[in-house]
């Protein structure tokens, strides 16, 4: 296994800089895929080409979409009443299908449900066992381009292949990686290889890459708080629990279908894009200062702190310390047409969003959040966006149409 440490760009020499030129904008505006349009005067950031090759792209904190992208509400699943498959005790998976399904994975039954593009219920398969297409503790959902619907059977040691428009099993193959994250991040990577999370070659906790019989071949390092920033709990010399510190920066990850991942630093307003070969291609910047800690978001967290010492009934190795900013950025996700999503941090009084970088890596501008989501994270495919939510108190899946300029 190939093991890949990312680096910051402060400090690394610089081949060739762009100029903040029409010539230069218009040539990496024209690289962007998406359902808006730009236009390269609208665009003032820089464009750093290092030593290594790798492309820095530095936006400000305006974006260049002409008509920004509103999410219309389709319809929704979930109900707190009932027994019928809108019922969901856990959502532990989430995909949407090409014609617009919606599958979702309900971990506590257990059972896959479908849903057709319209919020119809079309069928249920899986069910608690240890047998052929059996589930226990189930986690996640992945499509590949066969178009076999992949979940992480966790409890029976197999990854479990459906046919989703049957239900029936066409493929298990057994699970080598010893330990699983929850929610699973699995994703095939260009539709043909399983991106996982497990030890890598020296044991260490790491983002994996199968090959075609589901045995890791690559390795990226799993991105980590930084240690000073956790705090552990004892009880007399036992080591009973760990947390972060409020408000501390948490670097997020997520795998990009076209290959690699995404990594946000968390510290700093800093993504990269990571090739399992080890090289990171493109690193992509925003200029936003980090949103601040009100005296009584401290408070809070402070109470909070006290009120799980006490609930563990354990000594923390040192109090938190009084930050009075947030992490750079929230959660990664990338989408189908190869734009990055990032959870924005902002005040409390400004509503919740996501921002979105193109696939060239410039700031398109920002998608607000109708409903908060929750993990597993969203997912789209052909302009439609899948959401888990407990907006209402209850699980749920939110579907919307991703509407340009709310046309």
């Amino acid at each position: 296994m190939r093991r890949c440490p990312y680096q910051s760009t402060g400090g690394l020499s610089t081949r060739a800089r762009a100029t903040r030129t029409l010539a230069a904008a218009a040539l990496l505006l024209t690289a962007c895929s998406g359902p808006t349009d730009r236009t390269a005067d609208a665009w003032t950031g820089t464009i750093d080409t290092l030593a290594t090759g790798r492309i820095v792209v530095r936006s400000p904190d305006a974006g260049t979409w002409q008509q920004p992208i509103v999410l219309r509400e389709r319809f929704r699943l979930g109900t707190v009443d009932g027994s019928g498959p809108e019922l969901f005790g856990q959502i532990g998976g989430l995909a949407l299908g090409p014609a617009g399904e919606v599958y979702i994975l309900d971990g506590q039954v257990p059972e896959i449900r479908v849903f057709g593009g319209d919020g119809a219920h079309q069928r249920s398969f899986g069910r608690q066992g240890q047998g052929p297409g059996e589930l226990s503790n189930p986690a996640g959902l992945a499509l590949d381009a066969d178009g076999t619907l992949w979940t992480l059977n966790w409890g029976n040691r197999r990854y479990s292949g459906f046919d989703p428009g049957t239900g029936q099993v066409r493929r298990e193959v057994a699970r080598s990686v010893r330990f699983a994250t929850f929610p699973w991040p699995g994703a095939f990577e260009n539709g043909r290889r399983l991106v996982d999370v497990g030890p890598d070659a020296e044991g260490r906790t790491a983002i994996l890459r199968l090959d075609s019989a589901f045995v890791p071949s690559e390795a990226l390092p799993l991105p980590e708080p930084a240690p000073e920033d956790r705090i552990f709990f004892h009880s007399g010399e036992r080591r009973v629990a760990s947390v972060m510190e409020p408000f501390a920066p948490q670097p997020a990850w997520a795998p990009r279908p076209r290959g690699g991942v995404v990594l946000g630093e968390g510290a700093s307003y800093r993504l990269h894009r990571i090739s399992f070969a080890g090289d990171t291609a493109l690193t992509f910047e925003l200029d936003r200062a980090a949103a601040p800690v009100t005296a009584a978001e401290q408070d809070s967290a402070l109470a909070a702190f006290r009120g799980l010492a006490g609930a563990l009934e354990a000594t923390p190795d040192r109090q938190p310390d009084a930050r009075s900013t947030r992490s750079a950025h929230g959660n990664v996700f990338v989408d189908d047409q190869d734009r990055t999503w990032v959870r924005s941090i902002q005040p409390a009084h400004i509503p919740p969003a996501w921002d979105v970088f193109a696939a060239d890596g410039v700031f398109l501008g920002q998608v607000l959040i109708p409903d908060l989501p929750t993990l597993p994270s969203p997912v789209i495919r052909d302009g439609r966006m899948a959401v888990v939510t407990e907006a209402d108190g209850y699980p749920s899946v939110v579907v919307y149409d991703l509407v340009e300029g709310g046309r």
